[in-house]
């Protein structure tokens, strides 16, 4: 009994991040935390900055930003190579959105810690500034009616705003187009509470093409009868289906969405994107 008694005291002695059994090696901290803040977003609580995806290469490790920017990005805790530590070095954390510029830092570690810099991060893991990233394309979508009760049986009619901040802007789009004109479609209807997809619009003829995207504003209107449709009672988020054209995203964050992410299917909700409007009430 007098030696557990003994060997606890010792060990609540130690700091967390001194090892408890001694050796010049230090236990790793436990966290990397800081903030994104989106361009063209106002600041929390009056604009949302979650849903950022923060991706460590080399250190295995992801995140998201909850609704204020905040991060955490939880580290291996053993001190020694043989145990998962985090061998020393240089490592990148990348920041994405899909409608969004990759924003990146680079954190050192020696010994199982992070290295301390002035300008960047500290000892404990704590960012010390704000990572900033830029927008590339706004999206907004609109909905009448927004909320729809029993026995509807007219016309739902969604129109999707795109603001090209960074032109040229190509994507990849769901259309029809004949002789006449061109009928855009693709939306899927997402369960707020569940996230789980729970209606599509789309056209059996249509297919995904590559389109230019012109500024200032260019407007997609989208109709569909809503007659067929036996949506829940609910709140629901109806996303527009598209794909930015870029190259600029390390192959490592695409692996890390998982497959079918740039699919017309519920595996889409798996990519990062800040989009407004587009709530739908069901009563």
């Amino acid at each position: 009994m007098k030696r557990i008694t003994l060997l606890s005291t010792i060990i609540i002695l130690f700091s967390c991040t001194e090892n408890p059994f001694g050796g010049n090696k230090k236990i790793a901290n436990r966290t990397i935390t800081g903030r994104v803040v989106l361009d063209r977003v106002e600041s929390y609580p009056n604009g949302f900055h979650d849903g950022v995806f923060v991706w460590s290469e080399g250190l295995g490790l992801q995140a998201t930003t909850d609704i204020d920017g905040t991060f955490e990005l939880v580290l291996t805790a053993s001190s020694e190579q043989s145990s998962g530590a985090i061998v020393d070095g240089d490592y990148t954390i990348h920041f994405f959105l899909g409608n969004y510029l990759i924003s990146n830092i680079s954190v050192s570690f020696a010994a199982g810690q992070v290295v301390n810099d002035s300008k960047l991060i500290n000892i404990k893991g704590e960012i010390s500034r704000d990572i900033s990233l830029t927008r590339v394309l706004g999206v907004h979508t609109s909905i009448s009616p927004k909320i729809i009760t029993s026995g509807f049986d007219s016309e739902v009619e969604v129109i999707i705003e795109l603001t090209p901040d960074r032109p040229p802007i190509f994507m990849n789009i769901r259309k029809v187009v004949t002789q006449r004109d061109e009928i855009y479609t693709g939306l899927l209807f997402k369960d707020e509470e569940t996230n789980k997809l729970m209606y599509s619009v789309d056209i059996d003829t249509a297919s995904t093409m590559r389109e230019f995207i012109a500024g200032p504003t260019k407007k997609i209107v989208i109709n569909f009868d809503y007659v067929n449709v036996n949506l829940p009672t609910g709140n629901y988020e109806v996303i527009p289906y598209f794909m930015i054209d870029r190259k600029d995203i390390p192959q490592g964050i695409l692996s890390a969405l998982g497959a079918g992410y740039n699919t017309f299917s519920e595996n889409f909700f798996n990519l990062p994107f800040y989009r407004t409007g587009g709530k739908l009430v069901v009563q």
